[in-house]
C-alpha cells in the first residue's frame, strides 16, 4: 500500500490545543463536550478490557456477558455520536434504556449481591468491571457538567443505567456461580 491511500494517523492539527469536532471546526480541547467525549471513550475502552477478559477467564461460559459488553460498546459509541452533534437527531432513545432497564432486570435474577461494601478486586474480570463502572460513572458527572442531562435526557439516563447495570455484571464475574443462563 502506498503512502497515498493509508489514512493519516495524525495530522498535528492539535498541536496547538485545539480539535476538529463533526461539524464544529476547530474547538478547545478543554471544552466540555471533548471532555465528555474523552470520558465516554475510556469508558467503552475500559468495557472492551472487561470484555476480552471475559474470553481470557471464563471461556465459552462467559459468551452472553461478551455479548453484553459489546452492546454496551455500541450504546457507548451512539452516545458519543449524540455528544459530537448535539444539533442532529439524536442515536440514542427509549428503546435504549429498554434494553439497559431489560438488562439490568435480567443480570440482577442471575446474580447474588452481597449485603456489603464491595470492595473491588475478588476477580480480575470483576475488578475490571468495576473500573469500566467508575468510568462510566465519570462520564455521567461530566454529561452534567456540560448539560446534557436536559439536551440529552436519554443519554444521560443510559450511562446512569449502564453504571448500574455493570455493578450487577462485576458482581455477577466475582461470583463461582456459572456464567452461563440459569
Amino acid at each position: 500500500m502506498t503512502d497515498e491511500k493509508r489514512p493519516p494517523v495524525s495530522t498535528g492539527g492539535g498541536d496547538d490545543g485545539t480539535t476538529t469536532l463533526l461539524g464544529a471546526g476547530r474547538i478547545s480541547k478543554c471544552d466540555a463536550r471533548i471532555i465528555v467525549l474523552g470520558d465516554v471513550d475510556e469508558a467503552s475502552s475500559f468495557v472492551g478490557l472487561a470484555r476480552a477478559e471475559v474470553g481470557a477467564e471464563v471461556g465459552e461460559a462467559g459468551s452472553d456477558m461478551a455479548e453484553l459488553l459489546i452492546g454496551l460498546q455500541r450504546l457507548l459509541y451512539r452516545i458519543m455520536g449524540d455528544v459530537a452533534m448535539p444539533e442532529e437527531k439524536n442515536a440514542v432513545g427509549s428503546t435504549d434504556l429498554e434494553y439497559l432497564d431489560a438488562a439490568l432486570e435480567e443480570w440482577r435474577e442471575r446474580t447474588e449481591i452481597p449485603n456489603e461494601f464491595v470492595v473491588p478486586g475478588e476477580t480480575r474480570l470483576g475488578a475490571l468491571l468495576d473500573v469500566a463502572r467508575s468510568v462510566v460513572r465519570r462520564a455521567e458527572r461530566s454529561l452534567a457538567a456540560a448539560g446534557f442531562a436536559e439536551t440529552h435526557p436519554d443519554a444521560f439516563r443510559s450511562v446512569n443505567r449502564l453504571s448500574d447495570l455493570l455493578f450487577v455484571v462485576a458482581r455477577k464475574a466475582d461470583g463461582k456461580a456459572s456464567l452461563s443462563k440459569e
